[in-house]
């Protein structure tokens, strides 16, 4: 072999080399990716216990829950008329910041972090309880995303449950 033929075979064995490189780093951000992934939806998840766990400790809202339960809550709106003025400010309270957390999640769903069967069965579902207490309380005002604003429309309207005030 001469010099000619050595450095032709080097350069075959780099460029195989760096093949291998990137085809080893494509596979390794992918699985890191999958792990972000989880490790979000774990976040998720956490956050989602924890604000449950509050809830059962917390000594103001379960009473204002089973009143509004008995009321008719969640199918009937109305169900808030019974709650004293401290009541409707926690309850008021409580489903702002469930607007300000669907609007996240909704982002998220927009953006690709969020996989179809989890939206439609956790979140779209959760718009749809939610939208008719924040629409009767003034909860949107001029705070919110034209984009959620639609997706709440959308839902609403896909259950013949809403009318357009956004």
């Amino acid at each position: 072999m001469n010099a000619d033929s050595v450095s032709r075979w080097l350069t075959l064995s780099a460029n195989i080399g760096v093949l291998i490189g990137i085809i080893l780093l494509i596979v390794e951000l992918d699985q890191n990716s999958a792990l972000v992934r989880a490790q979000i939806h774990q976040s998720r998840s956490d956050a989602h216990v924890g604000h449950r766990l509050d809830d059962s400790e917390d000594e103001h809202m379960p009473p204002i829950w089973i009143k509004l339960r008995d009321n008719g809550y969640p199918s009937d709106t109305s169900s808030v008329d019974v709650l004293t003025p401290i009541e409707l400010h926690r309850f008021t309270a409580y489903i702002a910041a469930r607007h300000t957390d669907l609007d996240n999640l909704f982002y998220q769903y927009q953006q690709g972090f969020l996989d179809e069967e989890y939206y439609q069965h956790k979140i779209a579902w959760a718009i749809r309880v939610n939208a008719p207490y924040w629409k009767k309380l003034n909860v949107f005002k001029n705070n919110v995303r034209p984009s959620f604003a639609a997706e709440i429309e959308r839902i609403m309207q896909e259950y013949g449950e809403y009318e357009s005030s956004t």
